[in-house]
């Protein structure tokens, strides 16, 4: 993809409701660019953003794949939108119906095919070895007499997770995976399996690109110190580490890769550099560019050089920071931590000059606790319910209407 940037382009962006997307929308909108929104979800920060140029509800993708990329098409084609970016889990049903979105405009996804292998924590490790990652020790299972036995024959730690899974739902960390064993586990099938990976114990790292034909545009690694419980960073400070942008610059360029891709890692006290899993869209990574309009480019196609954040970027998740953050405090230096990062970063939602997403926040907040309240789920579980793909078959792309809107 190589769209020219003389002059503003009509950008559609889904997943309105992360702040990740909100970022994104205002360094577009910034940079000149008209910027539209369509979200499944009827309260969402983006729909208050003063960036914002139109909103659409679509579908919920998850429950209407095919409705949900015949209304993108539809807003692509009443748009005249010259990019379509899609941010979250979407992504999967809108690389489903990515044939028929490219006789719109240009969409920066690669196809399903590409995106489910990235997607299958089983099948990812196996490319990320293959570019010359270190990959924990993995073993798939798809029953529970295959995951006990796994644990029976581990010799340390384990991690216990979903092949398909987002923001570390469902992840466990075994101690005792012998003892375990005995104990009421998941259930793994042929349909959905489980992984148990051997625990690095050290420091969690995360990396977020955007690359154009294995040519990587954009950059940004950073430290995850503070998380949603065992789960998503809440808390962002650049890292510039050179051996995960090695890794991520091979990667790119071996699969000739196009789109947004983020890396989780672990380096252990030794030093060494263990790949964990691939998420292939967009991530908080985006916060750490606050303020660098020309990163906008990155989207469109790749400079003469690769755009990276400010050495000293931080940003976080403010209410995150205040709710799981202070939860997860442990000890006096911990605090002291704590309060250290809190007050040296920007919160990523709110900013003097698009101040109505941060109270749009709360109406979000409050329709998810009920939506959790209702369904017996976690509210980040209930945040992806609608938009989340865990491998299941998809219409084929035949299916949709094959005349232009």
């Amino acid at each position: 993809m190589n769209i020219s940037q003389a002059g503003g382009k009509t950008v559609v962006l889904t997943g309105g409701r992360a702040p990740a997307t909100l970022e994104l929308v205002r360094l577009i909108g910034a940079a000149g660019h008209r910027v539209i929104v369509a979200e499944s979800t009827r309260r969402h920060l983006c729909a208050r953003s003063r960036y914002v140029d139109s909103v659409y509800q679509v579908p919920p993708p998850r429950e209407q794949p095919e409705a949900y990329v015949r209304a993108l098409c539809e807003i692509m084609s009443k748009e005249k939108a010259n990019l379509l970016i899609p941010t979250c889990e979407e992504i999967f049903y809108v690389s489903n119906g990515l044939e028929r979105l490219l006789s719109y405009g240009e969409v920066l996804a690669e196809g399903i095919d590409v995106l489910r292998t990235l997607h299958d924590k089983w099948l990812f490790g196996k490319l990320a070895r293959d570019a010359g990652a270190i990959v924990p020790q993995t073993i798939r299972t798809q029953s529970p007499e295959e995951l006990r036995e796994a644990l029976r024959e581990a010799s340390g730690p384990v991690v216990i997770k979903p092949v398909f899974s987002r923001f570390s739902a469902h992840v466990r960390i075994v101690a005792d995976p012998v003892s375990a064993a005995k104990h009421p586990l998941p259930v793994p099938s042929a349909q959905q399996p489980w992984l148990v990976q051997e625990y690095i114990d050290g420091r969690q790292l995360c990396s977020y690109a955007v690359a154009h034909k294995g040519k990587l545009a954009l950059y940004a690694d950073y430290r995850a110190t503070h998380t949603a419980g065992q789960g998503a960073s809440i808390y962002f400070a650049y890292a510039n580490h050179p051996r995960i942008k090695e890794f991520v610059c091979r990667f790119v360029e071996q699969h000739r890769f196009s789109g947004q891709i983020a890396f989780d890692l672990m380096e252990n006290k030794s030093g060494e550099l263990y790949v964990i899993e691939c998420n292939p869209r967009l991530t908080s990574g985006i916060h750490l560019f606050r303020g660098q309009l020309d990163a906008a480019n990155a989207f469109f196609q790749s400079g003469s050089e690769v755009m990276v954040p400010k050495p000293t970027a931080k940003s976080m998740l403010g209410m995150a920071m205040l709710t799981y953050g202070l939860g997860g405090i442990k000890d006096w230096n911990g605090m002291k931590r704590w309060g250290r990062d809190f007050f040296s970063a920007r919160d990523a939602v709110f900013t003097y000059d698009d101040p109505r997403p941060f109270a749009a926040q709360f109406g979000m907040l409050a329709d998810l606790a009920w939506q959790s309240i209702r369904t017996g789920k976690s509210m980040i579980e209930c945040s992806t319910s609608d938009i989340e793909w865990n491998g299941e078959t998809l219409p084929a792309e035949r299916l949709l209407p094959s005349k232009r809107m």
